[in-house]
C-alpha cells in the first residue's frame, strides 16, 4: 500500500511539472507573439503619425488646449497619491502581500518607465512634433526626447497595477477605470503635441510589459490569480 501511495504520488507531481511547463511555455509564446503584433502596430503607426496627430488636434480645438496641457501635466499625480496611500496603509498594517506590491510597482517605475524608456529616448532622439520627426540618435535634448512617450509608460504601469489589485479584490467591476485613466493620460500627449501616436503606443506597452514582468514575480502572484489580494483583509 505505501509503494503503490508513493508511486502515485510521484505519478501526480511528474504530472503536475509537466502541466507547468507546458503552461509555461504557452505563456512564453503568448508574450513573443504579443510583443511581434506590439512592434509591428508602432512601424505601422510610424506611416500615419502626422495624419493621426493633426487629426487629434483639430478634434480638440485650441479653445480646449488649456485644458488638455492642466490635465496632462498633472494627471498622474492621482496615481502617485492612491499608491502612496497604498505603501503607507501596508507598512502601518505589516501586510506583506500589499508591500510586496507597492515595492514592485517601485520597482517597474525606476527600471521602465524611467531607466528604459530614458535609455530609449537618449539612443534613439526622436524630434518632438514641434521640432519634426526624424530620429536623430545619441540626443540629451528634451526636445528631441520622444520616444517613447514616459508619461504614457507610467500611466500604464500604475493603471496595470491597479487593475489587478482591484480584479482580486471585492472591487473587481472598477478594475478597467485606472485602465481608463492610464489612457487618457497617454492621448492627452498628442492633444498637447508633445509626442506623436507611436510614441505614445511604444510607452504604452513599455508600461504594460514592466508592470506584467513584475507582477508576474511576486510571491502571491499564485495566490492573486485565486483569490483577492487582501483589500478586505
Amino acid at each position: 500500500m505505501t509503494c503503490n501511495y508513493r508511486f502515485q504520488q510521484t505519478g501526480f507531481k511528474i504530472n503536475q511539472m509537466i502541466r507547468q511547463s507546458e503552461n509555461g511555455e504557452a505563456v512564453r509564446k503568448q508574450i513573443l507573439i504579443s510583443i511581434l503584433i506590439g512592434v509591428l502596430l508602432i512601424i505601422v503607426l510610424f506611416f500615419f503619425d502626422k495624419r493621426i496627430l493633426m487629426w487629434m488636434q483639430d478634434l480638440l480645438g485650441r479653445e480646449n488646449l488649456p485644458h488638455a496641457e492642466l490635465f496632462t501635466d498633472n494627471a498622474l499625480s492621482l496615481f502617485y497619491a492612491v499608491f502612496a496611500a497604498l505603501f503607507a496603509f501596508a507598512l502601518i498594517s505589516k501586510n506583506k502581500k500589499w508591500i510586496h506590491l507597492c515595492l514592485a510597482y517601485l520597482m517597474t517605475q525606476l527600471i521602465f518607465s524611467l531607466g528604459i524608456v530614458r535609455i530609449l529616448k537618449v539612443l534613439l532622439g526622436r524630434a518632438r512634433p514641434k521640432y519634426g520627426s526624424e530620429f536623430t540618435f545619441f540626443e540629451t535634448d528634451f526636445n528631441f526626447s520622444s520616444f517613447p512617450s514616459g508619461h504614457a509608460a507610467d500611466a500604464f504601469v500604475s493603471g496595470v497595477f491597479l487593475y489587478f489589485l482591484l480584479k482580486h479584490s471585492k472591487y473587481p467591476g472598477s478594475r478597467f477605470v485606472p485602465l481608463v485613466y492610464a489612457f487618457l493620460i497617454a492621448i492627452s500627449r498628442i492633444f498637447v503635441n508633445v509626442h506623436y501616436p507611436s510614441d505614445v503606443a511604444a510607452g504604452m506597452a513599455i508600461g504594460i510589459f514592466g508592470a506584467w514582468f513584475f507582477i508576474s514575480r511576486l510571491p502571491e502572484y499564485s495566490v492573486l490569480k485565486k483569490g483577492n489580494m487582501g483589500l478586505d483583509e
